[in-house]
């Protein structure tokens, strides 16, 4: 009996998809802010600095882990900390996963010098890697209060400078509001 039961079991894993599956490692495509494209490979994404985000959905709070999204954009040669002044602060950053949803930043807000929440590319949930569901890559935004724009299956992130400057009867005052 216990023999069927077992080889039951086993047939049943086999036939049924396990919800639990975790998701392959993929490439990640990141335009940096000058327009170069990077691929960055599993292998490339482990050796970056890591960090832990706190998600909130409904009643059900996670801990994910991954890259932090500000170790990504300079491996993509995107000005961060100090370097981010003038022209970059008018910079946004778009997340897209693999369904098309995407989310939009200010590239300031991704950066641990404007903010106290980490924001990583996770690949682990409460310490297992992500399943095929959300992973193989989470964008989570320590500190967010709704889970919105923690995207999913994220497969492209990509910066770039929003229009504008000064006015022509302002262009070459002194930029004022920097706080330097």
């Amino acid at each position: 009996m216990r023999r069927a039961s077992a080889a039951l079991t086993a047939l049943v894993l086999l036939i049924v998809p396990s919800a639990a599956a975790s998701a392959p490692a993929a490439d990640l495509v990141v335009v940096g802010l000058g327009g170069e494209t990077t691929t960055m490979t599993p292998a490339r994404l482990a050796d970056l600095p890591r960090a832990e985000a706190t998600l909130h959905e409904g009643a059900k709070t996670s801990s994910y882990e991954g890259p932090t999204l500000t170790a990504i954009l300079r491996e993509a040669r995107t000005p961060t900390g100090p370097r981010a002044h003038g022209a970059p602060m008018r910079a946004y950053v778009t997340v897209t996963g693999a369904d098309g949803y995407a989310v939009v930043l200010s590239l300031a807000e991704t950066d641990p010098e404007f903010r106290t929440g980490p924001v990583v590319l996770a690949d682990k949930a409460d310490g297992a890697p992500l399943d095929a569901r959300q992973g193989p890559y989470r964008l989570v935004i320590g500190d967010d209060l709704k889970p919105w724009r923690a995207v999913r299956t994220v497969v492209r992130i990509e910066v770039r400078e929003a229009p504008g400057g000064p006015p022509p009867d302002l262009q070459g005052a002194t930029p004022s509001g920097r706080g330097d």
